[in-house]
């Protein structure tokens, strides 16, 4: 079961609420497009994060039978062993009896090898996704390099070209996304609290402005168990960079390891501590 957990829990795509407010005590208006794009990147890793964790639920629980807070339980899902897929169809409003969180469209998770739990790729279709913040997402994540031992889990997980579909028909394009995650599940495989994930990898794309970004993953990103244990779900520490156009490049960084919930901002040369909640 820890693998499982600790395999969702890596999916992790570096949500940043960093700009919640325009002004801070001490520096003015903060930059509009850094603020729009960084609201949108948070949006659109939550948007990922919530389908991924869904699809890796209905998929086990198809393959083992297996309950893990699955949150397909309203969702109709169908498995092909021929063609090795499985389906997991919201329909036009599915309410999920974990979340009561209204669900429609479809993912398709497709697998190789002779079973889901045995496959060394898999890839996550969203058609018409939509869950959260009534956003529809349409496209598709392939993992791979997957490896396991008893006390490890890696893979990589690429995109390209990943739309985010916003009410106002705006959109938000991940032209390519990387993220290469290793997990050391611990000494106690029955404690998630003693997992460390560490991130590296990094995104183009175009913002809901038609501006295209860049996100460079430039000090691993890590993620304890210990931190989300407490219900503090920020990287304990790590750091990145974004560049919007030929603006200059923001930085953001999570600190040395502590269970805070500080993170440092770093624009044309002045840095911020911003205490997130």
């Amino acid at each position: 079961m820890k693998r499982i957990k600790a395999s969702a829990l890596g999916i992790t795509i570096l949500s940043v609420i960093v700009f919640g407010c325009k002004k801070d005590n001490n520096s003015g208006d903060k930059p509009t497009t850094e603020v729009s794009t960084t609201q949108q990147l948070s949006i659109s890793d939550d948007q990922v994060n919530d389908g991924l964790a869904t699809a890796f639920d209905a998929a086990d629980g198809t393959e083992d039978g297996q309950v893990q807070m699955r949150e397909n339980g309203c969702a109709v899902v169908t498995l092909d062993s021929v063609q090795k897929k499985i389906t997991i169809d919201f329909g036009t409003g599915c309410v999920s009896p974990v979340t009561g969180r209204t669900r429609t469209g479809k993912i398709i998770v497709g697998y190789n090898g002779s079973s889901y739990i045995n496959s060394t790729e898999r890839t996550f279709q969203f058609v018409n996704y939509h869950s959260r913040d009534s956003v529809l997402l349409n496209g598709t994540f392939v993992m791979n390099n997957m490896t396991f031992t008893a006390s490890s889990i890696g893979y990589t997980l690429t995109s390209n070209n990943f739309i985010f579909t916003f009410p106002d028909q705006k959109t938000h394009v991940l032209t390519t996304f990387t993220r290469t995650y290793n997990i050391d599940l611990g000494a106690n495989l029955s404690d998630n609290s003693d997992n460390v994930t560490t991130i590296t990898g990094g995104t183009t794309g175009v913002n809901r402005e038609g501006e295209n970004y860049t996100l460079t993953i430039t000090s691993p990103v890590t993620i304890k168990g210990e931190c989300t244990a407490a219900y503090n779900f920020y990287p304990a520490s790590g750091s990145y960079d974004v560049t919007i156009g030929n603006k200059p490049k923001f930085t953001i960084s999570w600190g040395n390891g502590n269970c805070d919930k500080i993170v440092s901002v770093t624009f044309l040369g002045a840095t911020i501590d911003v205490n997130l909640y």
